[in-house]
């Protein structure tokens, strides 16, 4: 199991302004410097099979193979580039793996759906088990009565006052 980056910020801003901003023709060059580039990706492997000669169809070779990927699938040059992890098992078929965003030269991890719903739920789990914390402090029982709440002399007087003020 890969280690989870999505806590990670990447940025290189030395490489950025030497070559020329970043592009949807340079941002995967730009995108291969970072922690989140796999060195055995199809474009790794091709980047080092053509590095010394002009192949003008790399990218036409790159849908030839199969295995993991990267691809630039959205961007509004210059401020933001979405690249997707895939694997590409045929031509025409790729599943996406991971996806990452480069946001003005900043690169992130976008957490996975799994990590997001999980988060939340235990967020909002948290949040009832303190009000229930909470409930639970205020009453008490007896056994000729049950259960009722605890109030201060304040809190009866406002709560009376509130029941005057509806009626």
């Amino acid at each position: 199991m890969s280690t989870d980056l999505t806590g990670i910020e990447w940025r290189f801003t030395e490489w950025i302004g030497p070559n020329g901003g970043l592009r949807p023709d340079n941002v995967l060059e730009y995108f291969s410097l970072s922690p989140f580039w796999d060195p055995s990706s199809n474009n790794a492997i091709l980047r080092m099979q053509t590095q010394f000669n002009e192949l003008q169809n790399a990218s036409l070779d790159l849908r030839q193979m199969t295995g993991i990927e990267f691809a630039v699938t959205y961007h509004e040059a210059p401020a933001l580039f979405i690249i997707t992890k895939q694997r590409r098992s045929s031509p025409t078929k790729v599943t996406p793996v991971s996806i990452y965003y480069v946001v003005n030269g900043n690169i992130y991890e976008a957490p996975s759906l799994y990590s997001i719903i999980s988060t939340r739920m235990l967020s909002s789990i948290k949040h009832v088990e303190d009000a229930f914390e909470l409930a639970n402090k205020h009453a008490e029982f007896h056994p000729s009565y049950g259960y009722s709440w605890k109030e201060t002399a304040e809190q009866k007087e406002a709560r009376k006052a509130e029941i005057k003020e509806f009626k």
